[in-house]
């Protein structure tokens, strides 16, 4: 091989180091402080010892920075489902869905501040990075969407329009519980929201209505 092949590939491998370290750097930075509190310099480029010129070759600016780490997660939630939850060819059961939001909250243990970044950024000034955001939470419920429509009886419809605004809602909520729960308490937090999430799923607010202790 020659030595200019060998140069090629090594300078395409320094960049790709290069923003892998930015896009673990801005992570963490972004999920600290968000896409306005973030100083390129002091927050990202300093403490992985890149320069403003290096950060150059790669992005444009902060923002573009911030979109590829959405990017990222967006397109490891559109596999994660498929690749982790169990069929179910007779339609849509308990166990499924259990197994659906326990990978769901799942992404908190495994990519605590990308899902600090999401709720963080729901609401942002910059209309690009909302964009991006909607399009992570629609990649992470459209398959469980697509597989609660097994829920509905024969002979019967579902309204996904509303499903998919229920699901949004019931995933930022329990999304949020969940990240904001001690990590050393969430072994313990996790099977209680996804058996109330669960519940919630098939019996709405009577599944949680039960019958009063005549000795209470």
């Amino acid at each position: 091989m020659s030595t200019s092949t060998n140069e090629g590939r090594s300078r395409a491998e320094q960049r790709e180091a290069t923003r892998a370290a930015l896009l673990a750097a801005g992570t963490t930075a972004f999920a600290a402080k968000g896409h306005d509190g973030v100083n390129l310099a002091k927050d990202i480029l300093d403490p992985v010892g890149i320069s403003v010129g290096s950060f150059y070759h790669q992005f444009d600016n902060k923002t573009e920075l911030l979109l590829a780490i959405i990017d990222h997660a967006t397109t490891r939630a559109e596999s994660r489902f498929f690749d982790s939850l169990p069929e179910d060819q007779a339609g849509i059961g308990p166990k499924f869905v259990k197994a659906s939001w326990d990978a769901f909250l799942s992404l908190v243990d495994e990519h605590e501040d990308e899902v600090t970044i999401q709720l963080r950024e729901t609401h942002s000034p910059h209309p690009e990075v909302v964009a991006a955001i909607r399009k992570l939470t629609d990649a992470r419920l459209e398959f469980l969407v697509r597989r609660y429509r097994d829920i509905a009886p024969p002979g019967t419809t579902v309204d996904a329009d509303a499903m998919v605004e229920m699901s949004a809602a019931l995933s930022l909520a329990a999304l949020t519980a969940y990240l904001h729960t001690a990590p050393a308490d969430r072994p313990r937090r996790k099977p209680e929201l996804v058996g109330r999430l669960t519940t919630m799923v098939f019996a709405g607010i009577p599944g949680f209505i039960r019958p009063a202790d005549p000795d209470s």
